[in-house]
């Protein structure tokens, strides 16, 4: 695979990332996404929204690499959002928060 990303700061007249993505997103201004193992699911959602973050939805897939140790067969990918929490703090948050996983 590859490609390029290009980030552009957009503030001035860009929509709300509910305009781009639908209305599921609601007033979030930072979307993300997580891996984390399905086993431990409701910790790590726990985890996350008591650092600030929602939980939009949750993916559930098979994990093609066939599992790692202590993780399982199956992983999670997580669509957080979060609202007036400035990119710093999400960032360590979230530097936190990973470091905890079991593939980090």
């Amino acid at each position: 695979m590859s490609g390029n990303i290009q980030v552009v700061d957009n503030t001035q007249a860009s929509p709300s990332p509910a305009g781009l993505l639908g209305n599921t997103l609601g007033s979030a201004d930072t979307v993300g996404i997580l891996m984390v193992p399905t086993q431990d699911i409701q910790t790590y959602t726990t985890d996350l929204e008591s650092r600030g973050f929602n939980i939009d939805s949750t993916h559930n897939f098979k994990d093609l690499r066939g599992g790692q140790s202590g993780t399982g067969d199956e992983q999670t990918l997580i669509l957080w959002t979060t609202s007036g929490i400035d990119l710093s703090s999400i960032a360590s948050s979230l530097q936190e928060f990973s470091s905890g996983l079991p593939y980090s």
